[in-house]
Protein backbone atom coordinates (compact mmCIF):
# COMPACT_ATOMS: atom_id res chain seq x y z
CA UNK A 1 0.00 0.00 0.00
CA UNK A 2 1.49 3.15 -0.95
CA UNK A 3 1.96 6.30 1.58
CA UNK A 4 -0.86 8.29 -0.15
CA UNK A 5 -3.39 5.38 0.00
CA UNK A 6 -2.60 5.01 4.19
CA UNK A 7 -2.92 8.70 4.13
CA UNK A 8 -6.66 8.22 2.28
CA UNK A 9 -7.44 5.32 4.47
CA UNK A 10 -6.87 7.40 7.40
CA UNK A 11 -8.70 10.20 6.68
CA UNK A 12 -11.10 8.16 5.96
CA UNK A 13 -11.52 6.78 9.19
CA UNK A 14 -11.02 9.68 11.49
CA UNK A 15 -14.02 10.85 9.37
CA UNK A 16 -16.26 8.27 10.39
CA UNK A 17 -15.03 8.73 13.74
CA UNK A 18 -15.94 5.15 14.24
CA UNK A 19 -12.47 3.99 15.34
CA UNK A 20 -9.27 5.78 16.12
CA UNK A 21 -6.17 5.02 14.05
CA UNK A 22 -3.99 1.62 14.94
CA UNK A 23 -0.73 2.01 16.54
CA UNK A 24 1.66 -0.96 14.62
CA UNK A 25 4.70 -2.49 15.51
CA UNK A 26 8.20 -1.78 14.19
CA UNK A 27 8.24 -4.72 11.53
CA UNK A 28 4.86 -2.92 9.58
CA UNK A 29 6.34 0.54 10.14
CA UNK A 30 9.89 -0.57 9.04
CA UNK A 31 8.49 -1.96 5.92
CA UNK A 32 6.25 1.13 5.46
CA UNK A 33 9.62 3.24 5.31
CA UNK A 34 11.73 0.27 3.36
CA UNK A 35 13.87 0.05 6.02
CA UNK A 36 15.36 -2.39 8.65
CA UNK A 37 13.90 -2.90 11.50
CA UNK A 38 17.22 -2.36 13.93
CA UNK A 39 17.37 0.90 11.65
CA UNK A 40 13.69 1.59 12.61
CA UNK A 41 14.33 1.60 16.41
CA UNK A 42 17.22 3.38 16.24
CA UNK A 43 15.70 6.26 14.83
CA UNK A 44 12.64 6.05 17.41
CA UNK A 45 15.32 5.86 20.13
CA UNK A 46 17.06 8.91 18.97
CA UNK A 47 13.73 10.82 18.77
CA UNK A 48 13.70 11.20 15.00
CA UNK A 49 10.95 9.91 13.80
CA UNK A 50 7.51 9.78 15.42
CA UNK A 51 6.97 6.85 17.85
CA UNK A 52 5.33 5.73 21.09
CA UNK A 53 7.08 4.14 23.64
CA UNK A 54 5.14 1.52 25.73
CA UNK A 55 6.84 0.82 29.29
CA UNK A 56 9.74 2.46 30.85
CA UNK A 57 12.66 -0.21 30.78
CA UNK A 58 15.37 -0.50 28.90
CA UNK A 59 13.66 -2.92 26.44
CA UNK A 60 10.90 -1.04 26.14
CA UNK A 61 8.06 -1.30 22.99
CA UNK A 62 7.96 0.93 20.50
CA UNK A 63 4.84 1.46 18.44
CA UNK A 64 4.08 3.99 15.39
CA UNK A 65 1.42 5.07 13.69
CA UNK A 66 1.63 5.25 9.84
CA UNK A 67 0.37 8.48 9.21
CA UNK A 68 2.72 10.26 11.49
CA UNK A 69 5.58 8.38 9.44
CA UNK A 70 4.25 9.79 6.17
CA UNK A 71 3.91 13.14 7.02
CA UNK A 72 6.94 12.93 9.28
CA UNK A 73 8.81 11.41 6.09
CA UNK A 74 6.89 13.91 3.31
CA UNK A 75 7.85 17.18 5.56
CA UNK A 76 11.75 16.17 5.16
CA UNK A 77 13.88 18.31 2.46
CA UNK A 78 17.18 17.00 1.89
CA UNK A 79 19.83 19.90 1.75
CA UNK A 80 23.17 18.77 0.39
CA UNK A 81 25.62 20.76 -1.23
CA UNK A 82 25.24 22.86 -3.34
CA UNK A 83 21.41 22.72 -2.73
CA UNK A 84 18.67 25.87 -1.83
CA UNK A 85 15.98 25.19 1.04
CA UNK A 86 14.29 24.17 -1.83
CA UNK A 87 16.12 21.43 -2.94
CA UNK A 88 17.02 23.21 -6.41
CA UNK A 89 20.34 23.62 -7.32
CA UNK A 90 22.21 26.50 -6.48
CA UNK A 91 24.45 27.94 -9.87
CA UNK A 92 28.37 27.77 -8.83
CA UNK A 93 29.66 30.91 -8.27
CA UNK A 94 32.90 31.97 -10.38
CA UNK A 95 35.91 32.85 -8.64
Amino acid sequence: MLRSEVLREQERQQENRSEPERFVDSVVAAKFLSIQRRQLLELARAGKIPAYPIGDGQRRLWRFRLSDLAKAMEQRVVQGKGMDSTGVKKPRSIR
